[in-house]
């Protein structure tokens, strides 16, 4: 009989951004194990179809209180044999959920959220509960498992949980979905990007996210035109931080350089992707980055910061450029050669393949394999610590 697993997440289908396509493919992979039941709860996304029938998804609505309520009658009608908290935020109704059905408890971390000790971070949204019992519940956990070395490290600097307890889950991308393909004519006319070299930089636009480094890139288009020829850097995503990156386009006389694209929906990415001639996000604060992975999977050579989970992605930079992003300098030179060097429309970045689903659904095989052992040696244990029956007092 397959072991009941209850995953909470943020959101997976239907949802935007690095941490829903994350937890998509973590879905998949699970509901693709056959020693597994999966039930997976969403506190957002849409209840949209998905390509493993096995798996049980929902989003309750009505809120946090009614997503809290769901996941009680769902251990009721289930009760849990492993529990997934798809976020540290999510550890309060996890930990309870695991510790009421005696499971073993799963939490994955990503970044920033798990960065703050160090940094002062810690500005996403709290689901439930709060930062120090956040905090509590994840060295609680049996299994903790961190997108990039720099998360884990961050992560082990300040939290009391046995180092052999982290382990590393890359992101992953589908070669499927995104992979080269001719420079697409009809979004250059949209962009007007005809005859320019084209930088790109997918991201939302939150001043929480004002690490990407898009305010690092605009100031050196001018300088970046006059040693390459006309350039243009697309910027892709939605929020208020717009306006902030408008001025500082402003400031530096680069507004007719720089195009802000807007919100791009998921099937569009691949096209723009195959636009660009670089990718180029000098974040400081990436827990691992998959649209690095998108580019060099499309055939888009990428330049990225050396400072924080953006090193795991680009493989220590044998798939592409590494800079400091506090050196304008080295950005720049770094562009240069890459948009000199040219790309390809044919082929991938050799080596992203290192990060396709297979490998990720084989390395989320082996981590549900180690918690089941985990939970084998549990059950042996506490079947061996009950009284013999020959030292049980006669009547």
């Amino acid at each position: 009989m397959p072991v009941a697993l209850t995953a909470l997440m943020t959101d997976a289908y239907g949802g935007a951004g690095g941490i829903a396509e994350f937890n998509r493919h973590l879905l998949d992979a699970l509901a693709a194990d056959e020693r597994l039941g999966v039930t997976a709860l969403g506190l957002h996304g849409e209840r949209t179809a998905h390509p493993v029938a096995a798996l049980d998804w929902s989003i309750p609505a009505n809120g946090k209180l009614g997503f809290a309520g769901a996941v009680a009658r769902s251990a009721l009608v289930t009760p849990p044999q492993l529990v997934l908290a798809g976020h540290l935020h999510l550890a309060t109704l996890a930990h309870p959920l695991a510790l009421a059905s005696r499971a073993r408890l799963w939490t994955t971390t990503h970044g920033i959220e798990v960065w703050r000790h160090h940094a002062g971070l810690g500005r996403g949204e709290l689901a439930f509960g709060g930062r120090r019992l956040d905090d509590r519940l994840l060295a609680r956990s049996s299994l903790v498992t961190a997108v990039s070395r720099y998360t884990r490290s961050r992560l082990l600097a300040w939290c009391p949980i046995a180092p052999e307890r982290v382990e590393l889950l890359p992101n992953t991308i589908d070669l499927g979905r995104f992979m080269p393909g001719p420079r697409p004519l009809e979004l250059e006319g949209k962009l007007g990007v005809r005859g320019a070299k084209v930088l790109l930089t997918v991201s939302r636009l939150s001043p929480h996210d004002d690490y990407k480094g898009q305010d690092r890139v605009i100031p050196l288009l001018p300088e970046l035109e006059r040693r390459v020829g006309p350039v243009r850097y697309v910027i892709a995503g939605t929020g208020s931080d717009r306006v902030r990156l408008e001025d500082v386009a402003r400031r530096a006389n680069a507004t007719r350089q720089v195009i802000f694209a807007g919100f791009v929906p998921e099937p569009q990415l691949p096209d723009y992707y195959r636009l660009a001639d670089a990718f180029v996000m000098p974040s400081t604060g990436e827990g691992f980055g998959i649209v690095f992975l998108e580019a060099l999977a499309c055939g888009c050579p990428v330049v990225a910061g050396n400072r924080d989970g953006s090193v795991d992605a680009l493989a220590d930079g044998e798939l592409g450029r590494l800079v400091d992003p506090f050196d304008p300098r080295a950005i720049l030179e770094a562009l240069v050669a890459t948009l000199q060097g040219g790309r390809s429309h044919t082929e991938p970045v050799s080596g992203v393949e290192r990060f396709g689903l297979e490998r990720f659904r084989a390395r989320v095989r082996d981590l549900v394999t180690t918690l089941l052992a985990m939970r084998m040696t549990e059950r042996r244990s506490r079947w061996q610590s009950r009284p013999s029956s020959t030292n049980l007092p006669l009547r």
